[in-house]
């Protein structure tokens, strides 16, 4: 205790105070001391004692030391004692001390210190291998007991490779690879099989295995990391012995194994009812209680598995070496994509509780979140087995003489392990064909998840789009007249009025101009930037779907059952159609608008009305004519789509003719639509809502005044006499409620919320099949209670719907074909794909 008494005594004189001197010897001179005195501390006491005297004077000592030297780096030059604690390799020392104490608060005093000694940047530092090797015991041998500690350890691996990226000759003091000569050369085949298939060599670059262990933790640790590997990733395009490493290592190995171990961890999806406030468009549906209302909740484990999938991406992008490049682009695909990703897709079960609609899901998650090019191409070329890259991660004959003879060897192992695991391949049943049995399929989840992978395709990734759906290739785009352009456009309109009477139509279209020319602009700039060195001349040119698409079918078969159809299932459906007809690669001829051959025009009038003289004037302003001219056309001859919509159109005008005020109805159930979810209010009813009622009863055609409040459960509203005819005679609903009357007020709000949840039939609705009596149950029934068959799949079969979710389909409708309409409109102007064909070339001849 003497020896520790004038030792803890001695220290005294080395306060923070004596160590700020004035002078820079002085300074040095105290900076000395508390080296000496760590040094002793470290020879009295070389083994761990657990005393907790001796941790404090060294950790004070410590402290001392990172005061000085922070002092010091923020004045002028030189920085004596920056020097001195390079040159004597005190940091051993601090390094020894720090592992041997357990203690967290001398691992953060420790941190520090090196940190500080990497920021001076002074020479015999970051360059110095002993140096290198007292910082990397440090991190792999340190217990942090804390994530701030773990964070400050990772920081200094940060730095150091911070450090390599900015000046790559201090590589060699980190990196030290095993010679190729000598002893250590190979001498077996099995033995550079190994090596070439990812041989673990942590000797070589332990800061770069040390990076590599901390890459999936979360925080501050993972978050530098993975910065910090990707810079070293960097360096690798300027440093050729590091790129030939890095090649022969495990990095990419460990990375794609990785990966596919968290992918392996994603367990089912909850598809349980929701429990939260759901959107008010599916909130008034018959669908608002099921699971599929909402897309689930994806949990922890996806997050971790994305953020790991996001740092695939940074590497990529931060990879400027080709070979290491293609080298971990190779293991993406054999060990991730082909023995894990494929398979998962293939092994899923469409029946109840199955796997289908979750495996769905997670590659939906997947295609959303990136959008590096090559990894995009990576997996939708493989899913979706295009012919260019069914023959697993080998390179095309045109790359073969350009890789080098790491990667050659990297190659055989990656064929060598893709043989013995045997996995099919998607030239059998791929990524298009799941597709098609998920929109067959008689599981909701099973069709929403395949509607909603469809969408991302196509709008994140509009380049494949001719891989899920077929096309005709290699047939000139025809150029649409503006007359006929026209036609179209006012067809489209035309429907959309009659489904509903919108005094203010002119004020949402030119919304939905807008929208349109954001989308196809920003489809049209996706394809571009992502397209990259894969697309062809061809795929830049617009392309005929085929009339038999199997998918199409499933999506226009789907949009037979539009009005019984779930409201989530109708929203995804027309989210497809919409990006499909925007894409700038598919044409819109066949099934949207008309083929242009098949236009008829009553030219002979036109022909008649000028002069047998023609002048090459004359002839130009007849064709400009001819160009405005309307034409008609034959009804087989009118496209799927559009005849589809049709159908809609007139089951929409059918009800309007058998239902008493449906007008009213679908455009109070749109008015509720659109407003915001805030919490409503209860003001005094308007004279105008009083008098609705009447208002019904005189005119059930044309714009009425539409009362906010006319489905809402927490504002009862006067309306709510009748909506299927009369209601039975003496029922309360025959008289008008008194103004003043609250509790009328709510009873009528009431009959007009079970009359909106009674069973509707959608099939044939008629006058007489349309009023139809309440049943007794619908007295206690939810609103989403409706007649219904349910399948062995667990997708009900619906001939009926509720009132309410009937006119929320058509209020639907409507939004989507003006919706269509604008995106038509949009194309015709953007791509020139209506104007005055012929007209120009015979200008410029004359």
């Amino acid at each position: 205790m003497d020896f520790w008494s004038r030792l803890i005594g001695g220290s005294r004189s080395l306060s923070s105070k004596s160590l700020r001197t004035t002078t820079p010897v002085e300074r040095l001179a105290a900076f000395k001391r508390t080296c000496n005195t760590l040094q002793q501390i470290w020879r009295t006491n070389s083994t761990p004692t657990g005393e907790t005297s001796v941790t404090t004077h060294a950790r004070n000592c410590i402290e001392r030391l990172n005061s000085v030297l922070s002092d010091e780096s923020r004045g002028p030059a030189p920085h004596p004692c920056v020097a001195y604690a390079a040159t004597s390799q005190i940091y051993v020392t601090v390094t020894k001390l720090a592992l041997s104490s357990y203690d967290p608060g001398m691992l953060r005093c420790a941190a520090v210190f090196f940190s500080t000694l990497i920021d001076s940047e002074v020479d015999s530092v970051v360059d110095n291998r002993l140096f290198a090797r007292a910082l990397v015991d440090l991190v792999r041998r340190a217990e942090p007991r804390t994530e701030e500690v773990e964070g400050r350890l990772v920081e200094l691996l940060f730095a150091v490779a911070n450090s390599i990226r900015l000046q790559p000759a201090i590589l060699p003091a980190w990196f030290n690879p095993r010679s190729s000569d000598g002893g250590n050369r190979p001498s077996t085949s099995s033995d550079s099989r190994k090596i070439f298939a990812g041989a673990t060599r942590k000797d070589d670059f332990p800061l770069f295995y040390l990076l590599l262990d901390h890459v999936h933790r979360e925080g501050r640790a993972g978050d530098f990391a993975r910065t910090g590997l990707l810079y070293i990733i960097e360096t690798a395009s300027r440093s050729e012995i590091l790129e030939k490493w890095l090649i022969e290592s495990d990095l990419a190995a460990l990375m794609a194994t990785g990966l596919g171990a968290l992918y392996s961890q994603l367990g089912s999806l909850p598809f349980a009812a929701p429990d939260t406030d759901l959107p008010k468009i599916i909130a008034l549906s018959d669908y608002s209680r099921h699971g599929s209302a909402v897309q689930p909740h994806l949990g922890t484990a996806m997050d971790a598995f994305m953020s790991y999938l996001l740092f695939w991406q940074d590497t990529i992008d931060h990879c400027r070496s080709a070979e290491v490049h293609g080298t971990l682009l190779d293991h993406f695909q054999v060990l991730f994509l082909e023995q894990l990703l494929y398979p998962s897709l293939l092994e899923s079960s469409d029946v109840e509780g199955g796997s289908t609609s979750t495996v769905l899901t997670y590659l939906c998650r997947i295609l959303e979140s990136i959008d590096q090019s090559d990894l995009v191409y990576s997996i939708l070329h493989f899913l979706l087995a295009s012919p260019s890259d069914t023959d697993s991660a080998m390179p095309s004959s045109k790359q073969e003489t350009k890789i080098s003879l790491s990667r050659r060897k990297s190659l055989d192992a990656l064929t060598a392990m893709a043989e013995v695991a045997a996995n099919p391949s998607p030239s059998l049943f791929n990524l298009r064909d799941l597709a098609l049995l998920g929109l067959q399929s008689t599981n909701e989840q099973t069709v929403l998840a395949t509607l909603r992978l469809l969408t991302v395709i196509l709008q994140r990734h509009p380049s494949f789009a001719n891989l899920l759906i077929q096309t005709i290739p290699g047939r000139q785009a025809k150029e649409r007249a503006v007359g006929a352009f026209n036609a179209e456009l006012q067809q489209f309109l035309s429907m959309a009025t009659s489904v509903m009477d919108d005094p203010t139509v002119d004020v949402s279209y030119e919304n939905y101009l807008k929208d349109a020319l954001e989308t196809v602009e920003s489809l049209f700039g996706v394809q571009l930037s992502t397209e990259g060195d894969y697309a062809t001349e061809d795929s830049r040119e617009p392309l005929e779907l085929r009339e038999d698409d199997p998918i199409m079918r499933e999506l226009l078969g789907c949009l037979e059952t539009f009005f019984t159809n779930s409201v989530i299932v109708n929203l995804s459906l027309t989210e497809i159609l919409v990006s499909i007809a925007s894409s700038h690669l598919v044409s819109l001829d066949g099934w949207l608008l008309v083929d242009p051959s098949k236009y008829k025009y009553a030219t002979e009038s036109l022909a008649n009305s000028f002069s047998l003289e023609q002048t090459p004037a004359m002839e130009a302003l007849r064709q400009i004519r001819l160009a405005y001219e309307e034409p008609s056309w034959s009804s087989t001859d009118a496209p799927v789509l559009t005849v589809m919509l049709q159908k809609l159109v007139q089951q929409v005008e059918k009800w309007r003719k058998d239902i008493p005020n449906f007008d009213i109805l679908v455009a109070a159930r749109r008015d509720l639509l659109h407003q915001e979810d805030e919490a409503p209010t209860a003001p005094t009813p308007s004279r105008q809502q009083t008098d609705v009622s009447s208002a019904h009863q005189e005119s059930p055609r044309g714009p009425f005044p539409i009362p906010r409040d006319i489905f809402s459960d927490e504002r009862p509203s006067p309306q709510g006499s009748s909506y299927l005819g009369s209601p039975p005679p003496g029922s309360p609903a025959q008289q008008p409620p008194s103004r003043g009357s609250s509790t009328s007020r709510a009873a009528a709000a009431e009959e007009l919320r079970k009359r909106l949840s009674m069973p509707f039939p959608v099939t044939q609705p008629s006058r007489e099949t349309a009023v139809v009596e309440e049943p007794a149950s619908s007295q206690t029934d939810p609103p989403d209670s409706v007649d219904q068959t349910e399948t062995l799949g667990g997708r009900p079969e619906m001939e009926t719907a509720t009132l309410g979710h009937v006119l929320t389909n058509v209020v639907i409708l409507y939004e989507f074909l003006l919706e269509l309409t604008a995106v038509v409109q949009v194309r015709g102007n953007l791509f020139e794909e209506a104007g005055y064909p012929g007209i120009v070339e015979e200008v410029n001849d004359s």
